[in-house]
Order: C-alpha cells, then sequence, then structure tokens
C-alpha cells in the first residue's frame, strides 16, 4: 500500500528525549507532525481522534503517566501507537508500559529509516481500515433534497476526514428502505427523513430502519405541526434527533449529523474491543493450561485462523541457528513440518528485520522477497522474540472473504505473537508466565475503562486501597497476592456485559440492573481453568456480596464471604460514592465514611471499618480530577 495523503501524526515529546531526526523524517515524507512535550494536551489531541497516529518519546519511560498510555491504547484501534525509548527491552520495567505490545516499543536510537519502515507499516493497518458508512436522506420535496446534496456531503467530509461516507438521497422511503434492505458490507450510520411523505410517515420509515439496523442514527424533519409526533417517537426510542423545518443553520445541523456519526462510529468500535478482548481472555485461558510448546502452538494457529478468518497459519521457530516451519495448517503441498522456509521469503524476511510485514496485494511486497507457495495475499507475517532473543515467525495468509486485515486483526495478531514468545521463549518458568498473563489481563482491563472520563483509574485506586486495607488487618503473602490480583480484575466480567448497559447515562432500569449483576459470575467463567488466579477468581465473584446475605450472585453471608471479597466490596464501594458518574457527581469523603459506617453489619463487614478509617486519613481529591491518574491519599505506612 502507498502512504499518500494527508497524514496526520501526534508526536508527544516527554521529557528531555531527543528526536527530531525522525520528526523530520515523517515530514519529509509529507506528513502533517504536531509536537507537543505537555502530557495533558497530548492527551487532549489524541481523544479528538484526529490522527492516524501518535508517537511517543521518552527518555524516562518508568516516569511515563499511566493515564496518559492507558488512554492511548484504549485508542489504538483508531490509530497507529508507537513508544520510542532509551532501550525497548528494559520496557518491562515501566509499570505505564505492561499494556503495549512489543512491535508497539522501539530504541529512541533506531535510524530514522528503519523506523520509517515501521511507522509506515503501522499507518498501512490504519489507513486499510478507514471506517466506511452510509448517510441515509429520505424527503419528497425535491428541492429540500438537493439543497440538503448541497451542504451536506462536503461539510461532514470536511469534518470527518478519517471516515469514507456515502450519500443516499431518495424521494421515495419505499425505495429507500428497498436499498437499505439490499446493502451488503456497507454499514448504514445515519437515516435523515421528513415526517410527512405520501407513501409512509418518517417515524415509520425509522423505525423500519431500526429493525434492520439496530444502530443506526435516526433523525427526523418535522414542522412545528408535527412536533408530537417527534416527542412521542423520541419517548419510544424511534428517533435519536429531530429538526425544524426549513433548516436556518446548514453548519449546526451539519455539525449534529457529525457527532451522531462518531456516537455510532464509536459503539461499534467499542462492541468490536469487547469481542477482540473476550477473544483475547480465551487465548490465555487455553495458552495457560497447555504444558508444552507444542500443545501450546497447536491451539495458536486454531486461534488465528478463527479470529482472522485466514486459510493458512503457519509458526516456524529457531531450531538450531535456523528458522524451521514448527506447526501449520494448511501448509503447502512442497512445505512440511521441519523444513526451512525459502531464505528470500516472507518469513525469512521478518525474522531477519524483526518488523512485521502486511501485504493486501503482491506489490505490497519488499522487492527483495519472493512469493512463496502460500495463498495470495493478504498475508501478515510477526516476529516472535523473548527480549532480544528472536524466537520465530508466525504467518497467517489466504482471508475467507478475500479482504484485507483489519486494524483490529493487525492488534489480535501482535498480541497472541507476544504471549507466543512469552509461553515459548520461558515454559519452564511458569511463575514468570504467570505473571506476564496476569498483566496482560490487567493492562486490557485498564485500556477499557481509560476511554472513560468517569472510569478512568478506578481499578488503580481500588487496588491500592485493598492493598493496604489487607495489609493493615494483617493480610500477607499469598494471601496478599491473591488479593491484588482480584483488585486489579474484579471488573472483567463487565467485558461480557453489552455496552448499552455499561454506558448508560443515567440510572439502570429493574432489567439493565438484572443484566448488570451478572457481572461477578461472568468474571468466575472467564478466569475459570486459570489455576493461579484461582483464590483470586473466588474474591471476585463474591465481591457484591453483602454481610447480611442478601447480595449477589451466590448470597454469602458473614465469614461465608471470602476476606479478600469483604475488603473489595468496601473499597470498591467507596471508590464509586466518591468518583463522578454521567448522572450524579460524586460525594465528600467524609459523607461516604459516614455511609459506610451505616451499613456497618448490612452491606460491610463491621470488623472492617476501624481499619479502613485508618487506611483513608483523608479526603482524596477526586473532584479535582482530570484525565491522571489520582489515587486515594493513604498513609506513608499504607501506601508501602
Amino acid at each position: 500500500m502507498c502512504i499518500a495523503g494527508d497524514i496526520q501524526v501526534l508526536a508527544g515529546i516527554i521529557g528531555g528525549a531527543r528526536c527530531g531526526a525522525v520528526t523530520e523524517a515523517m515530514r519529509t515524507e509529507g506528513w502533517n507532525v504536531h509536537v507537543s512535550s505537555d502530557v495533558e494536551e497530548v492527551l487532549r489531541l489524541a481523544e479528538t481522534r484526529s490522527y492516524h497516529m501518535v508517537v511517543v518519546a521518552s527518555d524516562a519511560p518508568r516516569d511515563l503517566p499511566r493515564a496518559l498510555v492507558r488512554t492511548l491504547l484504549s485508542l489504538q484501534a483508531d490509530m497507529a501507537m508507537i513508544f520510542l525509548l532509551p532501550d525497548r527491552s528494559r520496557a518491562d520495567d515501566c509499570l505505564a508500559l505492561m499494556g503495549a505490545m512489543s512491535d508497539q516499543l522501539h530504541d529512541l536510537d533506531c535510524p530514522p529509516a528503519d523506523l520509517m519502515a515501521v511507522l509506515k507499516i503501522e499507518l498501512e493497518s490504519v489507513l486499510s481500515s478507514r471506517p466506511r458508512y452510509v448517510v441515509m436522506c429520505v424527503d419528497d420535496d425535491e428541492d429540500f433534497l438537493l439543497s440538503l446534496k448541497s451542504f451536506l456531503p462536503h461539510r461532514l467530509a470536511a469534518a470527518l476526514p478519517r471516515f469514507a461516507l456515502d450519500f443516499e438521497f431518495f424521494v421515495s422511503p419505499l425505495e429507500a428502505l428497498a436499498v437499505a434492505k439490499a446493502m451488503t458490507g456497507r454499514r448504514l450510520a445515519a437515516a435523515i427523513c421528513d415526517q410527512v411523505m405520501p407513501e409512509m410517515v418518517g417515524t415509520e420509515l425509522l423505525a423500519r430502519l431500526r429493525d434492520l439496523y439496530p444502530g443506526v442514527q435516526r433523525v427526523l424533519l418535522t414542522g412545528y405541526a408535527d412536533l408530537d409526533s417527534a416527542v412521542t417517537a423520541i419517548n419510544e426510542q424511534i428517533l435519536d434527533k429531530y429538526f425544524y423545518k426549513p433548516i436556518e443553520d446548514p453548519a449546526d445541523f451539519a455539525g449534529s449529523i457529525r457527532h451522531l456519526i462518531e456516537e455510532h462510529h464509536l459503539r461499534l468500535r467499542e462492541n468490536a474491543q469487547r469481542g477482540r478482548l473476550m477473544g483475547q481472555f480465551e487465548y490465555i485461558r487455553a495458552i495457560s493450561a497447555a504444558q508444552d510448546v507444542e500443545r501450546a502452538l497447536s491451539f495458536t494457529v486454531q486461534f488465528l485462523r478463527e479470529q482472522l478468518r485466514c486459510r493458512q497459519v503457519m509458526v516456524a521457530l529457531v531450531k538450531d541457528g535456523e528458522l524451521a516451519v514448527r506447526i501449520g495448517l494448511q501448509l503447502p503441498k512442497d512445505l512440511t513440518v521441519g523444513d526451512l522456509p525459502a531464505y528470500n521469503g516472507v518469513c525469512q524476511w521478518v525474522f531477519r528485520h524483526r518488523r512485521p510485514l502486511l501485504a493486501a496485494t503482491r506489490d505490497d511486497l519488499p522487492p527483495e522477497v519472493v512469493r512463496e507457495a502460500f495463498e495470495s495475499p493478504p498475508l501478515m507475517a510477526v516476529p516472535l522474540a523473548c527480549g532480544d532473543a528472536p524466537l520465530g515467525v508466525i504467518l497467517a495468509a489466504g482471508r475467507v472473504d478475500n479482504q484485507e486485515f483489519t486494524r483490529d486483526e493487525r492488534m489480535v495478531m501482535s498480541f497472541v505473537a507476544d504471549t507466543t514468545s512469552v509461553t515459548v521463549g520461558g515454559l519452564e518458568d511458569r511463575k514468570a508466565i504467570e505473571n506476564h498473563y496476569f498483566g496482560t489481563m490487567a493492562s486490557l482491563m485498564e485500556t477499557v475503562e481509560a476511554k472513560d472520563n468517569y472510569t478512568r483509574g478506578h481499578t488503580d485506586r481500588v487496588t491500592q486501597l485493598a492493598v493496604a486495607l489487607a495489609k493493615t488487618t494483617g493480610v500477607r503473602g499469598k494471601e496478599l497476592e491473591d488479593i491484588r490480583h482480584a483488585a486489579a480484575l474484579h471488573d472483567i466480567g463487565k467485558i461480557a456485559v453489552p455496552d448499552t448497559v455499561i454506558s448508560k447515562p443515567g440510572p439502570l432500569s429493574e432489567e439493565e440492573y438484572s443484566v448488570m449483576k451478572e457481572h461477578p459470575a461472568r468474571a468466575d467463567k472467564i478466569l475459570w481453568h486459570l489455576e493461579f488466579l484461582s483464590e483470586a477468581r473466588m474474591i471476585i465473584r463474591s465481591h457484591h456480596e453483602r454481610y447480611d446475605g442478601q447480595g449477589y450472585p451466590d448470597g454469602l453471608a458473614g465469614e461465608e464471604i471470602p476476606l479478600g471479597a469483604r475488603i473489595l466490596a468496601l473499597v470498591d464501594s467507596y471508590d464509586a460514592m466518591t468518583s463522578a458518574r454521567p448522572y450524579r457527581s460524586a460525594i465528600g469523603h467524609d459523607e461516604a465514611l459516614q455511609e459506610i459506617a451505616g451499613n456497618a453489619g448490612t452491606q460491610f463487614d463491621p470488623g472492617l471499618i476501624a481499619a479502613f478509617l485508618k487506611v483513608v486519613d483523608h479526603p482524596p481529591a477526586r473532584q479535582e480530577k482530570s484525565g491522571n491518574d489520582i489515587a486515594p491519599v493513604l498513609t506513608e505506612e499504607h501506601a508501602a
């Protein structure tokens, strides 16, 4: 793929990092590079999702703000993320970078030409996954329809340059409905229609389009006489917004449609991310049970074939200094397990250069690479490495639908490569593998919550408080580690809860609350078979139990509830009360403590209250928090 067009890059220079040569190389390519050394500005600009890539350079990675990295990683489905460090092999020492993939980490002193090759690969995966949506406009008034054509497409195209928007205009609602039914592979993002039309009223058309495309944003154009119909339709959730005709302010109208399309896109992205995370957790659960390399690799190739919808998957590992095929699905007839891939082939190229290779067509292959007997592109190959030691290559090729690999699939491939590398490179060190699995899952959860200003930092604060409270009650050793693990993963079950429930900007209905209450049991299922998390799993399952037995999911009471779950219930409730939500403000520290004391013996273990008061000795700065991590202020002895 040729990297062309209006490429937007955000470069965050943290500390005294020097990367002027790379910045200049990007500008030489014709890319638009915005450089900032202000963490808050980098966060704010990145969250506009107006960039194709964010490059963060730091000369002190251990000092990188976790909020910055977590927020950036939460946006990586839409933008490429690259971190430049003094020594990428020591990235494991940096807690903030725990969730970053190895192919996102590069050395500050990497030659600009080599780094530019990496950046172009990442841009290719972003550009190939450019969101494409349809906007449908229906009105029997042809003059009004022509006025929409005159301003709406070009205004939206300018406001949403990252999206490819197709516009459909109809005077007949029946024709519009027929076209909507025939759409294949095209996402209807917004439908705009008049209310009074001869063939069908607008609310009926929008209701039918909602049945075809449940996520479509629905806009009604109405006169003052039709206002009651519009209000009724909103109450019945038939439409999302209405406007009076004629449209007096085209800029305001286009701006509203823009926001609706962005909301539609974010919902789709969050649903895709939810599915990807469930797949990643399933992969960790299965591969952690593997007792040898062969079983781990066997599950790996099966997993990739299902997730990437490709025909061929191959893993080649280093053996006696040579790269040899270790396992594969639908390998070419002239290539079997134990064979050496061609020296000038894809696998050898990736192994030598130690960077991924993506090819949508044959022309995208590097000139020196000969085409092997694999399926035609698209293909994707990524290196396997343990620290600085190269281990091999994973290759996927031959798509079932012949489409390019998406950005989400590129991220899945990198995740699998990193996890496989740890498993293959250190199978004898079970503790190291378990730490990697736990760290990966915790980082994925933090990345999800980082998307929301209201939940950002929640897991960090709960974990810090839970560990401090456990120490105060005398918990040590393995039991303390189990509580730390449980706190870090306590909301993992929410991955399986629909986003409409998770992100609802108001109190939940009784039905929605019933769905939300399932998340502790869902967490139990997600973590099942991870033996090293067996105790943490039971803590997570029980952290919504009540001391009086009126909690869920099992109705446990008193000391039937694991101590770790009683601790987690208290600190989780405290953080929830003292954090704002879209539908309510945070309450103060003193008021939260009064609420906790008033529920001692009913919701909370009364034996933990005094210890908790020792841990939190004055109000945390909740209301003043911005995008950065802010944890409760602990006494020095408990912060250790």
